[in-house]
């Protein structure tokens, strides 16, 4: 993202993207309390103290799998995202060799028309001796 920022607003996106690990550390101990205590009040079992087998319900393996999938959502949903994102300019130009993909790219992103000089970039090749 921070490819497609002007200079006033780039920093301010790299700093939202660190400070959302700081939400996300705080909201996964949020899910965590939440989980366990739904578990807690579902499956009632006595304190460690008085039956050490019995305190631990078969159950309660599955606390730390919800907790697992909760993480794993903002994932999968940031990894469909991007895939639907388009590839940046500089790697459709240079490397795929698409001016125009690239315009046209750049037109989504920021809401002009803009248009290509060449169709297709081509790189001199060096030989180095």
């Amino acid at each position: 993202m921070s490819e497609y920022a002007n200079k006033k607003t780039r920093g301010a996106f790299i700093a939202a993207v660190f400070a959302m690990q700081g939400f996300g550390i705080l909201t996964v101990g949020i899910v965590s309390i939440i989980v366990s205590n739904a578990f807690d009040h579902a499956y009632k079992a006595p304190p460690y103290s008085v039956d050490p087998k019995a305190s631990l319900v078969p159950q309660a393996d599955y606390v730390w799998r919800i907790i697992l999938m909760f993480g794993a959502l903002p994932a999968a949903l940031t990894y469909y995202w991007r895939s639907k994102m388009p590839e940046t300019t500089r790697y459709t130009t240079l490397v795929e060799n698409n001016a125009k993909q690239a315009a046209v790219d750049m037109s989504k992103v920021l809401q002009v028309n803009l248009q290509s000089e060449k169709g297709n970039i081509k790189e001199e090749k060096v030989i180095e001796r």
